[in-house]
């Protein structure tokens, strides 16, 4: 009898074990709803990592390394507004849902319900406005200038940041550019970074933005403007957001003076599933700035050209 009992339990927790083994590593091997997939591996070899969003004609509207999900939704270069019916993989199918985005979107400060945008508080002495930047993906990096789509806790992407907050400080905005390591790139980044920007949503900014680099074909985010070869850029909006609609229309502004500057610049506006912290606040917005693929300057020079868009819409009256 003792005997059968120490074989049931040996039978237990062999069983547990194997579950505890499969469950880790369906969890380290499978996407995350929250996080770009990694485009790297242990020997830093570049892999395709990234989603193709198709029409229902077959044409391709998006490729991104983000996580895509039935509902998601894009408003691509031309304005025109998509809903993914189908994923398989990383592929999926989108529908056009409305032509009505084509308009043109007002926004000013006053527009924002939520947040009285004259009390902000800025950082710099004789300031008007203020904005904050931070990095959820600390590591992220470009793989032509440093040979690597990853340097944990000391990625391009702060590099990236740094040069449009020169932009807007040039302009008269006072910037905190928050260089917080917010590695592994996981699941949990998020929830990492939105402890950081609690802290900077102190400074009551006008803004927040989370910079990213992208996971997609370099022929995706490569462009030029006026002869300079530039990265492309792209809005991430979150849908359980509970601000979506504020931060979407802010977004749709920021596209739509961008496509008054600099045409072609902006992919288009990204609506996914999570919250991507922009609960926190209805101005914050995610930038996909460039991919891996992009050289370290050209997404330098996007986030110049990017930040011409806010300037113009701070200084709007």
């Amino acid at each position: 009898m003792n005997n059968i009992n120490k074989r049931y339990m040996f039978l237990f927790f062999g069983i547990l074990i194997l579950i505890m083994v499969g469950a880790y590593i369906l969890n380290t091997v499978l996407p995350t709803p929250y996080s770009k997939p990694s485009p790297y591996g242990n020997n830093e070899e570049i892999k395709a990592s990234y989603a193709t969003i198709r029409d229902t004609k077959g044409n391709i509207i998006l490729q991104t390394g983000l996580p895509i999900h039935i509902d998601d939704e894009y408003i691509n270069e031309k304005n025109v507004h998509y809903k993914i019916i189908k994923v398989t993989g990383n592929n999926a199918v989108a529908e056009i849902k409305s032509a009505k985005s084509s308009q043109t979107i007002q926004f000013t400060p006053g527009s924002i319900s939520l947040y009285d945008l004259s009390k902000s508080i800025p950082v710099q002495a004789g300031a008007t406005h203020h904005m904050v930047i931070y990095h959820s993906h600390s590591d992220e990096s470009f793989v032509p200038t440093s040979g690597t789509a990853s340097k944990p806790g000391n990625g391009d992407v702060y590099k990236v940041g740094a040069s449009m907050t020169d932009s807007l400080s040039a302009a008269g905005i006072s910037v905190t550019h928050s260089y917080a390591n917010h590695g592994p790139h996981d699941i949990n980044a998020y929830h990492r970074s939105r402890r950081t920007v609690i802290q900077l949503l102190k400074e009551q900014p006008d803004a927040a933005f989370d910079v990213h680099r992208d996971s997609a074909p370099l022929s995706a985010y490569k462009t030029t403007v006026n002869g300079i070869d530039t990265a492309r850029v792209m809005i991430v909006v979150g849908r359980s957001n509970p601000n979506m609609k504020t931060t979407l229309k802010y977004a749709q502004a920021v596209k739509n003076r961008l496509d008054a500057l600099h045409p072609g610049l902006i992919r288009g506006i990204f609506m996914g599933h999570g919250d991507y912290n922009q609960d926190l606040y209805p101005t914050g917005l995610l930038f996909e700035i460039g991919t891996e693929q992009n050289s370290l300057q050209a997404a330098q020079q996007a986030g110049v050209l990017l930040t011409d868009s806010i300037i113009s819409l701070v200084y709007s009256k």
